[in-house]
């Protein structure tokens, strides 16, 4: 394996990384020997991450919320003074409501989740584009759902719908960008035990959850992207529970 193909040395950036699927990556990226950092919502989750990986790495932390544009512009400033050349950016920000369905979501819910999840990846991606395309290189990892390629009443209305927008967003500037030697990976994971789940109708049995990926699941797929050579470029991948149908 080549200098390429590890992470010493490399800087990654996770949006969405204070808890669930992000953390775990930030935490996967540390222990590889990454310089790490990771932005979301809450300074205390956030916080928690970094002393988690303290014995084998280090994480540093910005408090951002992606609906704010000019917060996640300085962010990406920030993160260049303080880690250096963006070499990876991991988007796991998201969010669903328990009021889904088209006869109870409201404009208002709608508006909130396809600015979050949508909006939100969108201004992820131009900015971190904007920071990669200057040296020729880099890996970004929009972490998607399964709900981006099967549209499922469980999923709701606008969720499923900020999904497929997300992989349309990422295809398509995935393909403009490789000859700026960027990829750019949709990740697709299904059923994930995360605090998102919460937000179900009905929240899951523990022995449901049981069932689900773990979030060091899709870390271990995000690790992979990351350390394959850069003339490799796997535009999508899903990553799904044994148990879960994927017709």
């Amino acid at each position: 394996m080549n200098e390429d193909q590890t992470l010493v040395g490399r800087n990654a950036l996770v949006i969405g990384g204070g808890s669930g699927m992000g953390a775990a990556v930030a935490l996967a990226f540390a222990k590889e020997g990454a310089r790490v950092a990771i932005a979301g919502r809450r300074v205390e989750k956030l916080d928690e991450v970094a002393t988690q990986a303290s014995p084998e790495g280090v994480v540093l932390t910005r408090a951002v919320d992606v609906c704010d544009r000019d917060a996640l512009a300085a962010l990406f400033d920030w993160f260049e003074d303080e880690a250096g050349k963006l070499d990876l950016l991991v988007h796991a920000a998201g969010v669903n409501l328990p009021k889904r369905s088209m006869k109870e979501l409201s404009p208002a819910d709608w508006d909130k989740v396809i600015q979050i999840n949508l909006t939100g990846a969108y201004d992820s991606l131009r900015l971190g584009l904007s920071k990669m395309r200057p040296h020729r290189n880099g890996l970004v990892v929009m972490i998607n759902s399964v709900s981006g390629k099967r549209a499922h009443p469980l999923g709701g209305v606008s969720y499923n719908a900020s999904k497929f927008g997300m992989t349309a967003l990422g295809a398509c500037v995935g393909e403009e960008e490789r000859e700026n030697g960027i990829r750019i990976t949709n990740l697709f994971p299904g059923e994930v035990n995360t605090p998102i789940l919460e937000q179900r109708p009905t929240p899951p049995s523990d022995e449901q959850r049981a069932a689900m990926l773990q979030p060091d699941d899709v870390a271990a797929a995000v690790l992979m992207l990351a350390k394959l050579d850069p003339r490799a470029h796997v535009p999508e991948l899903v990553i799904k529970p044994t148990g879960q149908s994927y017709l």
